[in-house]
């Protein structure tokens, strides 16, 4: 059972929910649509949460990897929800639940920082580059294993985890930096902890 991957997904759900529609500041101008639909970046959570080039050099260092858990719109958190529950599906029940979280993690902190001190981003949210840590596992793990059947996941969700990843190379220069700098952490983590399968 995907222990890491399940809980992950119904964390930042609950997250987005919270800081989307009840924990925004009184003073913020939030409309019932951005409320339900397109989201805001207003909420008590992502303000304390998001990534930030300069609340990071002022020692808020948890902001690398804590704004793997914010999202701002519907289509967003439903789109990283289905490719966190693909990907992580596949390589964790094939590395097991700690080993995922480390790549996982991993491939946030090392995107976090890149985005942070050489893009110097001044505010992100998303989980998709430890997703896209996940995706560089799940090929590493394909390539170990000759094929890309080699977990219990259906073919027609691994269709929709390429279309993710297609498309997300092709987001605008931030998002491709996010991605690529999470694909990177990806192979870098678990290269080091696959060795030896």
């Amino acid at each position: 059972m995907p222990v890491f991957t399940l809980s992950f997904c119904a964390v930042i759900i609950i997250i987005y929910i919270l800081d989307t529609v009840f924990l925004i500041p009184e003073t913020a101008d939030v409309t019932l649509k951005e409320k339900l639909f397109t989201g805001h970046n207003k909420g008590y959570i992502n303000r304390a949460l998001h990534l930030s080039d300069k609340k990071i050099k002022k020692g808020e260092v948890w902001r690398l990897v804590s704004s793997e858990l914010l999202h701002v719109g519907t289509p967003h958190i439903i789109t990283n929800t289905i490719a966190m529950l693909i990907a992580g599906w596949a390589v964790e029940s094939v590395i097991g639940s700690v080993k995922t979280l480390i790549c996982f993690a991993g491939a946030s902190l090392i995107s976090g920082l890149f985005m942070a001190f050489v893009y110097k981003l001044h505010e992100g949210e998303g989980a998709s580059p430890g997703i896209f840590g996940l995706i560089a596992v799940f090929v590493i793990l394909a390539v170990k294993n000759g094929t890309v059947l080699f977990s219990a996941v259906p073919v027609y969700a691994l269709i929709i985890l390429a279309v993710y990843t297609a498309i997300g190379l092709f987001g605008g220069k931030t998002t491709l930096c996010e991605h690529l700098s999470g694909f990177a952490g990806g192979l870098l983590t678990g290269l080091l902890l696959t060795r030896g399968m």
